[in-house]
């Protein structure tokens, strides 16, 4: 079996043009003319839609579903589904391969596999790499927080967490949580899940 056969299997699509996904897997530092810039772009227009939509489904206000587009789309999670594809191995390129690069072939693919296939074989691709790998990983409130107030150039999050009740097998923790000039109160079974509490309550009001 080669290469791009394997890496067919791996993203369970099959290309009717082979070189589409030659192209995809082909970084400038590698070639200047036949190279995944063109596809990169327009596979970032495709992720963005996709997700876009999947959110817009499942609702929220513009400020939450903005928060959680940027979550899927930014470039770790791309990198990360990008990695677990095997793409990088796959890459075409000269020199060193940085975090951009890892990120972008993802983007040059979905570009791929749009021109291929149509915008339904792109959606099914995104909806069974991209979005399935971070369905289940659960949120994190405390990184999203601080995301959003460094965005804003404001002071990082204080968190003030103690034990305060419950029984010994079953403790309960309070968390005070100072942010954007307010405090939020919380509560968990402990003191990372009182923080997350506390850090999701903060969220929902600094998002409406």
């Amino acid at each position: 079996m080669d290469g791009l056969t394997a890496l067919q299997q791996k993203l369970g699509y099959t290309f009717k043009d082979i070189n589409l996904l030659k192209r995809a897997i082909t970084h400038s530092s590698a070639s200047h003319t036949e190279n995944n810039e063109q596809l990169e772009f327009l596979g970032d227009s495709v992720i963005q839609l996709a997700v876009t939509y999947k959110i817009y489904l499942e609702g929220g206000t513009e400020g939450e579903m903005t928060a959680k587009r940027q979550k899927l789309v930014s470039r770790a999670p791309l990198e990360q589904v990008s990695n677990s594809l095997g793409l990088p191995a796959m890459l075409s390129y000269s020199g060193s391969l940085g975090s951009k690069a890892i990120s972008s072939v993802y983007e040059a693919v979905t570009g791929a596999i749009y021109c291929d296939g149509g915008y339904a074989a792109a959606e099914e691709f995104i909806c069974r790499t991209l979005l399935a790998m971070h369905a289940s990983a659960p949120e994190n409130y405390k990184g999203n927080l601080q995301e959003l107030v460094q965005g804003k150039g404001e002071p990082l999050p204080v968190y003030n967490t103690k034990q305060c009740g419950g029984e010994p097998h079953l403790p309960q923790f309070c968390c005070e949580l100072t942010v954007s000039g307010k405090t939020f109160t919380s509560v968990g079974t402990s003191k990372a899940a009182a923080e997350q509490n506390a850090a999701h309550t903060a969220l929902t009001y600094l998002n409406k």
